[in-house]
């Protein structure tokens, strides 16, 4: 072998070491590319934890030999002296015929690479017997050794991030498990949609709400799935979720595309990306309507409770039946004009149906006397207040009702009774029913005195706005009457 044919060996064996990055394939390449260059069929790979001087070893590799391929990745006891520091072209045949149990191989290159691994080129006759060993296989040698040391290091980091990867996958996966588990359990509709709109999810609750199956819903628009006022609302309501940033909650009554109302709590806020930036949207309907339904049957029970109350009064003194409907919708009609909200106004005419409900307890002559009352008789009226709040405090209303049958009769000033109570803290609803009753009551006949006249009565209210009365309310009722035609429920009967 030339100069030029070394050179050739030596550049074609670096290349081979330069390309590979695992340690099964580093010794494949190399041992072909060995036995390429010396001619040599057989071509083995030991590794040797203890070193040159172990007894046993490990055969990584086998090329050549169909025998020996069978016993790869198998433990194999080495004779003592196969092994060595140097390398060596005359391997003992006797040494290699104990260890590949076959008599045929009479020549044996031993190659170590370091301390651990050792190549063993292998022919049936002596080879290789010109070529210069310690100039061609040393420095291939030292570099596959360093190869095979960073193949290692690769292969451990990236075994490491394999592992990683497959716990974050593992975790990963759990962790959907368990939402996808959540979700489902959950009674109430849940949904969540990408930031464009589409849904990307949702779960089987979502899927009976809507009427629809999951892989219908995934990818679509509000507009592919809901009726079109709802998925116009639904596209709104994302744009200002996505503007605002601020969680959305509010009551809707929906329809889905079977046609079936729902009264429903809906809430939706938005979830994020790593880097702050939208992901998507999540919501949820809650189904309430069974429990609207019960709120409206207490309601009408309520309502009929309260008419039947209201009832037995007339049954006390005719002289003033009606006196309730008409205050409450006086009341009502004033508490309209000063906004207040629908809830607020149900609870005021209720109210104001029974706030004399404690005059039950009074003596009907008392009543129905046809004169005025002396001061120890309209002492005893006056616990009809008390009384009222006696009998009511023990029912559960949505509304203060008891405490406004209490207080409707305190003046702004304090003067009123049963406790003296002034300014704000004579609740609102009180306030109202004070004006709204005592403007029925002049505008009323009353066993002791004919009605007043609407000049009268209006006379009156302004004489005593502020210091009996609320100044707001009175000039709303005054607004009733003088700008707006207001009449009593059964002025136009008696007209």
């Amino acid at each position: 072998m030339n100069r030029d044919q070394l050179l050739a060996v030596l550049y074609d064996l670096s290349l081979t070491i330069g390309r590979e990055v695992t340690v099964d394939s580093l010794l494949t390449k190399v041992l072909q590319r060995l036995l390429f260059h010396t001619g040599c069929p057989v071509g083995l790979v030991i590794s040797h934890a203890d070193g040159p001087d172990a007894s046993s070893g490990q055969l990584l590799k086998v090329i050549g030999d169909h025998h020996l391929q069978q016993q790869a990745g198998q433990d194999i006891a080495l004779p003592p002296g196969l092994l060595g520091r140097n390398i060596h072209a005359a391997c003992d045949p006797a040494l290699l015929a104990i260890l590949t149990g076959q008599s045929r191989y009479q020549y044996g290159l031993r190659l170590p690479l370091e301390q651990h691994y050792t190549i063993l080129l292998l022919a049936p006759e002596a080879m290789l017997q010109h070529l210069p060993l310690e100039h061609v296989f040393p420095p291939i040698l030292s570099n596959l050794a360093r190869a095979i040391k960073l193949c290692q290091d690769s292969e451990q980091l990236a075994e490491a991030l394999q592992r990683e990867r497959n716990q974050a996958k593992a975790e990963l996966d759990r962790a959907q498990r368990f939402s996808t588990a959540l979700l489902n359990a959950m009674p109430i509709a849940v949904f969540y949609k990408d930031a464009t709109g589409r849904y990307l999810g949702c779960n089987p609750a979502f899927t009976r709400t809507v009427g629809m199956q999951a892989e219908e819903i995934i990818g679509k628009t509000p507009a592919e799935v809901w009726p079109a006022e709802l998925a116009s609302m639904f596209t709104q309501n994302d744009g200002e979720l996505i503007s605002s940033r601020q969680p959305l909650l509010f009551e809707y009554v929906i329809r889905s595309k079977q046609g079936q109302l729902m009264d429903v709590v809906y809430a939706k806020d938005l979830f994020y990306n790593e880097d702050n930036s939208i992901g998507g949207i999540i919501g949820a309907f809650i189904d309430i309507s069974a429990r609207k339904s019960a709120e409206e049957s207490l309601r009408q029970s309520l309502i009929q409770a309260i008419s039947a109350l209201s009832a037995a009064m007339v049954h006390r003194d005719l002289s003033t039946a009606g006196h309730e409907v008409r205050v409450s919708d006086l009341a009502v009609a004033i508490g309209r004009k000063l906004q207040l909200d629908e809830h607020q106004l149900e609870g005021l005419g209720l109210a104001a149906m029974v706030h004399d409900i404690g005059q039950i307890q009074i003596p009907s002559e008392i009543l129905t006397r046809p004169r005025r009352l002396n001061h120890e008789e309209f002492e005893l009226v006056k616990m009809h207040a008390e009384a009222s709040h006696e009998i009511l405090k023990d029912i559960h209303f949505p509304w203060p009702i008891a405490d406004i049958a209490w207080q409707h009769h305190e003046n702004m000033d304090g003067s009123g009774y049963p406790r003296g109570l002034s300014g704000n803290d004579i609740l609102l609803e009180a306030r109202i029913i004070h004006v709204a009753d005592s403007m029925e009551a002049m505008l009323s006949h009353r066993p002791f005195r004919r009605q007043l006249g609407l000049e009268q009565a209006l006379t009156q209210l302004k004489q005593y706005r502020g210091s009996v009365y609320d100044s707001q309310v009175v000039d709303a009722c005054l607004a009733l009457f003088t700008e707006h035609g207001y009449e009593l429920p059964d002025s136009k009967r008696k007209n």
